[in-house]
């Protein structure tokens, strides 16, 4: 059975693409995209009305971000604006007329910072860059205000910041995007590869009438046809899933805090799992093409309701029971308990029988994949 499959896979080149080619090149794909890991030098405008000494020193502050790339900075608003909705920048800040002599003489003043949140990953960093460097230069003309008139180095820091925050991230303390994005894009894209080969590969001996001969080399067997029909799959995907690992810890330099056994072992539950689902629509379906519509289709919605994009707690109670609904919810949290946080292993264990749950479920098709491979009237439909 499993030379037979093996065979198939060689033989079959859409078999072989969904199997090994196009996995491989998702994975280079999202490398090339991740490789740089974070957001940096966005394209902003300046509309410096004031154009002062003091207005200059900040246009200057904000560039030094890492986040922001300052473009021209002689244009009107209109001009400004016409740019932003362009495409050109993604954003543009207007410094007010009267700025330095308004600073000057201790009145406040203000500038206005307008950004595209057409993204909100590019909007998120052009506004924290740019609030840290308005702050950071408003503190640094209330500390030469206050030293003017003799205040000494203590007392301008309590004047100044009376209430230092110290935050601390956790997990990705580098904001790596790359870190954030990077493994569940390419983990979503093994869970499609996965279901589509699990029903390309059942549901072609069903397209091309070729099930007796699938039973007969399993010895009429169901459960042996099955098994050496998905282990060659299996196989395949769990070296993706390696890939992806290295591809994060090695390659990309991630670092794994927590038990890569516990991740090493949640994989292959995962794998299986998405096996067992793409078992029971080829099943109950018993049409190639359907199958791969609806397997497409149920593979993609994981990411939406995964809570990487949107987290899963602000979602309303019906969008958080459907997510519960995809082994990938599941393995995201042991991924970034494991990968990530380091959390204790037993934090794990509830994820992990929550996969469990997916693999019976081809027991409730058993009898109708049963009756599908062995009776010629569900052979041949496309």
């Amino acid at each position: 059975m499993l030379r037979r499959e093996v065979k198939s896979i060689f033989e079959d080149r859409l078999y072989l693409a969904s199997t090994v080619v196009l996995p491989l090149i998702m994975l280079l794909f999202f490398v090339v995209i991740f490789w740089d890991g974070s957001i940096t030098k966005l394209p902003v405008s300046v509309v410096d009305n004031d154009n002062t000494v003091l207005s200059r020193n900040l246009v200057s502050m904000v560039d030094a971000t890492p986040g922001v790339d300052i473009g021209r900075r002689d244009l009107s608003v209109d001009e400004a604006n016409s740019e932003l909705l362009r495409g050109e920048t993604y954003g543009y800040i207007v410094i007010p007329d009267g700025f330095e002599d308004d600073i000057v003489g201790s009145r406040q003043t203000s500038v206005n910072v307008y950004i595209s949140a057409t993204n909100l990953s590019a909007a998120g960093v052009l506004r924290r860059d740019i609030q840290q460097a308005v702050k950071t230069f408003s503190s640094g003309v209330a500390m030469t205000r206050l030293a003017a008139i003799g205040v000494d180095g203590y007392q301008v820091m309590a004047e100044v910041m009376p209430i230092n925050m110290q935050t601390h991230t956790l997990a990705n303390p580098y904001m790596n995007y790359g870190y954030y994005l990077a493994p569940i894009f390419m983990i979503v894209g093994v869970v499609v590869f996965t279901v589509l080969a699990t029903i390309y590969a059942i549901g072609r001996e069903l397209r091309y009438a070729t099930a007796p001969e699938w039973m007969a080399a399993a010895y009429d067997s169901l459960p042996v046809a099955l098994i050496g029909k998905l282990l060659p799959i299996t196989i395949a995907m769990m070296i993706m899933m390696q890939l992806v690992m290295f591809i994060m810890f090695v390659v990309m330099g991630m670092e794994c805090v927590g038990s890569y056994a516990v991740i090493l072992l949640a994989s292959l539950l995962f794998i299986v799992a998405y096996q067992a689902i793409a078992v029971v629509i080829v099943a109950v379906t018993a049409n190639l093409r359907l199958a791969l519509s609806l397997g497409g289709g149920y593979s993609v919605m994981a990411f939406t309701f995964s809570g990487i994009t949107f987290p899963i707690m602000a979602m309303y109670e019906v969008a958080q029971l459907f997510s519960r609904l995809f082994p990938l919810t599941y393995f995201s949290l042991i991924f970034i308990n494991e990968a990530m946080l380091g959390a204790d292993t037993r934090y794990s264990f509830a994820d992990i029988g929550a996969l469990l749950i997916f693999i019976p479920l081809v027991l409730f098709v058993w009898r109708r994949l049963g009756r599908v491979v062995r009776n010629s009237k569900y052979w041949g439909k496309d």
